[in-house]
């Protein structure tokens, strides 16, 4: 008769996931907790099934999506490129990437917000960094009018497109699957004008594994691109 992994295993692989999937210190290096593309590639070429080790690592911490040091410093080039003076990251969670992004934006002179409306699946036990506010993330975005939110793995169904909607928006930034998948409104890979980012796809990674993971970028109503645009 085949049986699962043990209690003790479980235990076990939660502490190690607790441990390498943190939040950072007091004092610590802003990038110092995320581990980087080398070691996250040695970790699942390690493991006989990447996407289920991730989403078991997901479950334990209550983290969708894993980003790496590079991911970070890939976006923060791409905003500076773009020139942006606001961003909003919604869905924010625990603030998993939110404790990177938030002093990255301080040094970069980016007002930034981070907020999670507290209804999707969460952790009980597991700390969530201060920075991320309990609010909707539409009227969030009415409030600072970003040029770019960020928004990894919304719920499936929940669609972007009033956020992208919105008069001063340049771009929203996707994190989830490929087409859609398990996040977010299928129908928005269909009917938004957007475009994969090749740069971003290629760092860090989602709780279904890397053949599934995408970013992808939807044009906001203040994009030139934008059905949305107002002459």
């Amino acid at each position: 008769m085949l049986s699962g992994p043990s209690f003790r295993e479980h235990r076990n692989f939660e502490r190690f996931a607790r441990d390498l999937v943190r939040l950072p210190g007091p004092g610590e290096d802003p990038l110092a907790y995320l581990l980087s593309e080398d070691r996250w590639r040695e970790l699942t070429r390690a493991v006989p099934d990447e996407a289920a080790w991730l989403m078991a690592l997901s479950q334990a911490t209550g983290v969708y999506f894993f980003p790496s040091r590079e991911w970070v410093r890939t976006l923060m080039r791409c905003l500076k490129l773009l020139k942006v003076t606001r961003l909003l990251e919604a869905g924010a969670g625990r603030g998993y990437l939110t404790a990177a992004l938030a002093p990255a934006c301080a040094a970069a002179g980016i007002r930034f917000r981070a907020v999670d409306r507290g209804d999707g699946e969460f952790v009980s036990e597991l700390p969530v960094y201060a920075g991320v506010e309990r609010a909707d993330a539409l009227a969030a975005a009415r409030e600072l009018r970003p040029e770019v939110v960020l928004y990894a793995w919304p719920p499936p169904g929940q669609s972007v497109a009033p956020l992208c909607q919105t008069d001063f928006l340049h771009y929203l930034i996707l994190i989830g699957e490929a087409g859609g998948g398990a996040t977010g409104a299928r129908e928005d890979w269909d009917t938004l004008p957007h475009k994969v980012s090749g740069a971003l796809s290629r760092c860090g990674r989602g709780r279904t594994g890397a053949s599934r993971h995408r970013v992808t970028v939807f044009y906001g109503g203040a994009h030139r691109f934008s059905p949305w645009k107002k002459t």
